[in-house]
């Protein structure tokens, strides 16, 4: 028959082979979380020379990683994007005038700053993204169809069928299987005087 000794050891040993099991699964269920959301998984920071500039110039600055831990990813990138907020008219199956709003991608360039591999806590990367010569004079596609035609003479009239065109700049560590890490900051393009 076992003593107390013996029993309160074997007791030990399996408490310990639980928690560690338990601990080793928490550890998981937290990278998964961190997969999933992006929540503290780290962050991208973009710093630019300045955010006003005119079409033809470039937009230059600097990404710098800030990770808790390496992070595997396909690409680090930064992309321009121009958007143009446009009204649209038409009808809807009962013969009723409908207007909505869409958001129209007018201009997108992309740089890769770096390929698919693991990325660290503090890397620096620097960028120049060029601005296209013509970026003052780009609008978004008039809405099609014969009511769109009409609308838009009539409407033009009375009030604008498009809004200002917004230009944003974006980092991103593009993560397979999980949430990019990014950063948009918004860049002004003045029309030249």
């Amino acid at each position: 028959m076992a003593d107390s000794d013996d029993i309160l050891k074997g007791a030990g040993r399996f408490f310990s082979k639980v928690g560690s099991a338990v601990r080793d699964a928490g550890s998981a269920a937290k990278r998964a979380g961190q997969q999933v959301t992006g929540i503290g998984r780290g962050s991208v920071k973009v710093e630019l020379e300045r955010t006003r500039f005119a079409p033809g110039d470039d937009i230059g600055g600097k990404v710098t990683l800030a990770l808790p831990e390496p992070v595997d990813a396909k690409r680090l990138e930064v992309t321009l994007v121009a958007t143009q907020r446009a009204v649209q008219y038409g009808r809807n199956s009962s013969g009723g005038r409908t207007v909505g709003t869409s958001n129209a991608k007018i201009y997108e360039q992309s740089i890769e700053l770096g390929p698919a591999r693991a990325y660290k806590d503090g890397e620096t990367f620097t960028f120049t993204v060029p601005i296209p010569r013509d970026a003052a004079d780009r609008k978004a596609p008039a809405p099609s169809g014969g009511l769109g035609d009409v609308a838009r003479a009539v409407s033009s009239v009375f009030s604008p069928t498009t809004g200002p065109v917004q230009w944003k700049l974006t980092a991103a560590l593009v993560i397979s299987f999980g949430r990019d890490l990014d950063q948009v900051i918004d860049v002004v393009i003045d029309a030249p005087r």
